[in-house]
């Protein structure tokens, strides 16, 4: 698991069901519940980013990233989000 293409909801999820399902049901992410473990995250902000409605931060992209022990870059749009920052 090196990097993924997909949108970050869908990446997201997928890395959850891969490394602690509990936050997983046959629908989807356990928007609320997942939340409760990150540093800093709402529910809220985590619910647009998931679903589209707004791009997801850089910031909250590193905080799954630090819980999930992958790198933020695993996330198509930190990797394109990174060269606008520099």
């Amino acid at each position: 698991m090196l990097v993924s293409d997909q949108p970050f909801g869908s990446a997201l999820t997928e890395l959850v069901r891969e490394v602690e399902d509990v936050y997983v049901t046959a629908r989807g992410l356990k928007v609320a519940t997942f939340a409760e473990v990150l540093d800093g995250v709402s529910p809220g902000a985590l619910r647009a980013a998931v679903a589209g409605d707004v791009a997801p931060s850089a910031a909250l992209i590193e905080e799954c990233s630090r819980f999930l022990r992958v790198r933020p870059d695993y996330f198509r749009e930190y990797r394109t989000a990174a060269p606008l920052a520099a």
